[in-house]
């Protein structure tokens, strides 16, 4: 038999809301190590990679790896009105997955999807040699997109040794410059000055996950993908986003 069972329900759920930006199906893939889930988007420009190792379960009765197949939608329906401080099972009963949240609880709720048939994208890996390494304050990065996002057009993102500075390039015109020293900005290394042009609703979609993640580490080259690294714990979310080309 397949179980595991997560502490905080939350954590999956906005997990699964900044997924679901992404695609509409994913499969949730549990080995030995723990729980992880890939989704590549419709246009193959942004791919979100997500690790919860099984050191963050309760409990984690895994075998042979299995694949999980699920509708995002369907998840985030049954999801919705989860409790802080409520658990989450996940179990693999024949066809069915069945999840159970507030097992063990006053009031618990038992849910069940068909297994569906859903490919975990393989893409092969990337060699990179990414020449900017910045720590933000995930919230205000957030911040900042969605202020980008609110004035319109696409994200510039800009770093020199001194400063990391993020611009909005189309109709509406905002630049916002974090330089070294800044609260928001806890570390810059840049061996080469770089920057790159991103989709500015991309960027909002993933960084929904500073809801789970006080931190995002951002790599990047000039014409090049950028990756955006989240911290949960022990476990992380890693977004990589082309760039528009010039």
């Amino acid at each position: 038999m397949t179980r595991v069972v997560l502490p905080e329900a939350k954590l999956f759920r906005d997990l699964i809301e900044t997924i679901g930006t992404i695609a509409d199906e994913v499969s949730l893939v549990l080995t030995g190590d723990g729980l992880s889930i890939k989704a590549l988007d419709v246009d193959q420009t942004s791919l979100v990679d997500v690790l919860i190792p099984r050191e963050m379960f309760l409990e984690y009765d895994v075998g042979e790896a299995v694949n999980i197949g699920v509708s995002i939608n369907n998840l985030k329906r049954v999801l919705r009105h989860i409790k802080k401080g409520e658990n989450l099972s996940i179990e693999l009963e024949g066809d069915y997955a069945k999840f159970s949240i507030g097992a063990g609880g006053v009031v618990s709720r038992v849910f069940k999807f068909r297994n569906l048939d859903v490919p975990v994208p393989e893409l092969p890996e990337l060699s990179i040699n990414y020449t900017v390494n910045a720590k933000l304050m995930a919230q205000s990065l957030k911040k900042v997109i969605e202020d980008i996002e609110a004035v319109g057009g696409s994200t510039q993102i800009k770093a020199t040794q001194d400063a990391i500075v993020f611009k909005s390039i189309g109709a509406g015109k905002l630049e916002v410059r974090f330089a070294q020293g800044s609260l928001a900005l806890i570390s810059l290394e840049v061996s080469e000055p770089a920057e790159g042009v991103y989709d500015t609703s991309k960027l909002v979609n993933i960084l929904g996950v500073a809801r789970v993640s006080d931190i995002v580490s951002l790599q990047f080259a000039t014409k090049n993908p950028l990756k955006a690294e989240f911290s949960i714990g022990p476990g992380r979310v890693v977004y990589l986003l082309a760039p528009f080309e010039a």
